[in-house]
């Protein structure tokens, strides 16, 4: 995946979540710390959204979950957020044991976020 197009996901994601206060950032210590809370957050909800815990977000899971009626909005947009990008995050990483055709893997989104990282960090 080039990097352009993960600059343009990282902001997607942000703007879905209606955040873009980090990137206003002045100091590096603090904008390390903010792309490092996302990332947290993208690894909690992860864990939430992987019911049967093997792995993967099955997109069947990701469907299911964006119609629960217990979710903040900040979980649905982080839910549209993988749906809408779901292919090139997925493309992140290739598993020796592949999971589902159609889903994320918790490799796929930590490699992600690894590339994320390195560009705006």
């Amino acid at each position: 995946m080039g990097e352009e197009m993960a600059k343009e996901m990282a902001d997607e994601m942000i703007d879905e979540q209606g955040d873009r206060s980090w990137m206003d950032t002045e100091s590096d210590s603090e904008e390390t710390q903010d792309i490092a809370a996302i990332r947290n957050y993208a690894y909690e909800a992860f864990d939430r959204l992987d019911k049967d815990g093997n792995g993967f977000i099955e997109s069947t899971e990701l469907h299911l979950a964006r119609l629960d009626p217990s979710l903040s909005t900040k979980e649905k947009s982080f839910i549209a957020f993988l749906l809408n990008n779901q292919e090139a995050i997925a493309g992140m990483v290739v598993e020796d044991n592949p999971g589902p055709r159609l889903g994320i893997s918790r490799d796929d989104l930590e490699s992600y976020f690894g590339l994320i990282s390195r560009l705006l960090g």
